[in-house]
């Protein structure tokens, strides 16, 4: 379905989706524009050539084939991403060759957070430079059958990096899906205090579904000072452990495990955090997403083995907003 005729109709389907919930238990999938904060998530669902031939048009000096691949990505036509590039243009009135220029690819890896027996290519675009208006963008896109679909586009006028979890070692070998982890920055000026938030999402029926969304780290300095062993850190983690159920017995779960500290005195030592907090989560298939529990951990932030042989760094703490 081409991108002006699925949002013709996203209006009528938004007003009929009710109505067909009151008549089905069945789930929903999200809708076709999602919002997460600054963060916008927009389902297309065209048929696509290989990302890969995308790359000629990323890497070029020409301005028409960076807009070309602008085009592609429904960032000036489908409404809710329209409204992101026309700001991002007018925030860099008079400097339009060079904005367009300043476009790069961050990788187009493999990766596995759909279906069984797919392959997705999650194609990268930021607007890479020292600004206080920054603008990135991912396409996701799907193989199916040797066909590629372009699933969604996200775009963000903020820092946003991505990992799938659990991180994938060996990325050329084939292994069960994963999590696409998207974490969203933030901070104050002089960065006093930094924050960010990680949201998780999953291919299933052709849609991104939002798993879990938690703030991931913060870190808070006393004014005029900047990050170091004065400062706080608390970072945030989902990570698995064992349930205390209803009658007492140990139930498979999740907990999203917070631990706080301040950070070391030397720029290359590891961060230590302690007093762990933990909240409860399960997995619910019908919903597709984590739902919180009131069953506690049998053991508050005693990490997983896979866990524990991940070595456990500072913070990233963006000097700018683009900063990675």
């Amino acid at each position: 379905m081409k991108l002006a005729a699925r949002f013709a109709c996203f209006a009528l389907s938004a007003l009929l989706a009710p109505l067909a919930g009151a008549a089905n238990s069945v789930i929903s999938i999200p809708t076709d524009v999602q919002r997460f904060g600054p963060l916008v998530v927009v389902a297309t669902h065209d048929e696509s050539p290989a990302p890969e031939t995308f790359r000629s048009e990323i890497f070029t000096e020409q301005k028409a084939s960076r807009l070309r691949l602008i085009h592609r990505l429904g960032m000036d036509s489908i409404p809710a991403l329209q409204e992101i590039w026309t700001v991002f243009l007018k925030d860099h009135a008079g400097e339009e060759d060079r904005t367009i220029t300043q476009f790069v690819s961050g990788g187009m890896l493999p990766s596995s957070i759909g279906e069984p027996g797919d392959k997705q290519i999650i194609l990268d675009v930021g607007f890479d430079d020292t600004t206080e208006h920054p603008l990135e963008i991912r396409g996701v896109f799907n193989l199916r059958n040797g066909y590629w679909t372009h699933v969604a586009t996200l775009a963000c006028r903020c820092q946003m990096s991505d990992d799938e979890e659990p991180a994938r070692l060996r990325p050329y070998l084939p292994h069960p899906p994963g999590e696409w982890a998207i974490t969203l920055w933030s901070h104050t000026e002089g960065h006093i205090e930094s924050h960010s938030r990680e949201i998780r999402f999953r291919l299933r029926d052709g849609a991104l579904w939002p798993l879990i969304e938690f703030e991931s780290m913060s870190m808070i300095c006393p004014q005029g000072t900047s990050y170091g062993p004065s400062c706080n850190v608390t970072e945030t983690n989902l990570e698995q452990a064992r349930l205390i159920g209803e009658d007492k017995e140990l139930v498979s779960g999740f907990t999203l495990v917070s631990r706080s500290g301040p950070p070391p005195s030397c720029d290359k030592c590891g961060l230590m955090l302690f007093n762990p907090k933990c909240a409860s989560y399960l997995w619910d298939e019908t919903a597709f997403a984590y739902r919180p529990s009131p069953f506690k951990p049998a053991a508050c932030g005693i990490p997983t083995k896979q866990a524990s042989n991940q070595r456990r760094q500072a913070p990233s703490i963006p000097m700018s907003p683009l900063h990675k």
